[in-house]
């Protein structure tokens, strides 16, 4: 890969991690509907849950690969990307406090915490185990 399409690269990956906080902020601030409430897959938590640990567990992903991805090397450790996206999710949390129709809820929290914790440890040990079979990144 040249240097060129590495710069380019680079940004591309930043605009997905941005667009997809955009559309987690979009959800945090619109009014929800009604089956949101509804029990969602398998019964456990209702779809709004789901919704949080998939969202975030997505931006987790992306923001990963944003800051971990490079010719270089990983310029953080994985670690923080758990951090920066609960951050972010409490933040939106509190934002909510302010909407008439919205509400604060610790357990979207944990969800957000959840999702982001899952990709990141699978993200590491998923590293960890291509490099002991051999495998270099690219």
């Amino acid at each position: 890969m040249s240097g060129v399409a590495r710069q380019i690269d680079r940004p591309r990956r930043w605009l997905v991690v941005l667009v997809v906080a955009v559309i987690l902020f979009a959800g945090a601030v619109v009014a929800p509907s009604t089956g949101i409430t509804r029990m969602g897959p398998f019964g456990l938590f209702a779809w709004a849950s789901w919704l949080h640990v998939f969202g975030y567990a997505f931006l987790s992903l992306t923001l990963v690969y944003a800051l971990l991805v490079s010719p270089d090397g990983p310029a953080l450790s994985a670690a923080i990307v758990p951090i920066i996206v609960v951050a972010y999710g409490t933040s939106l949390e509190l934002l909510q406090l302010l909407i008439p129709y919205r509400s604060f809820a610790v357990g979207d929290i944990f969800a957000d915490g959840l999702g982001t914790v899952v990709v990141v440890g699978v993200w590491t040990y998923g590293q960890a185990a291509f490099a002991a079979l051999g495998f270099r990144g690219s």
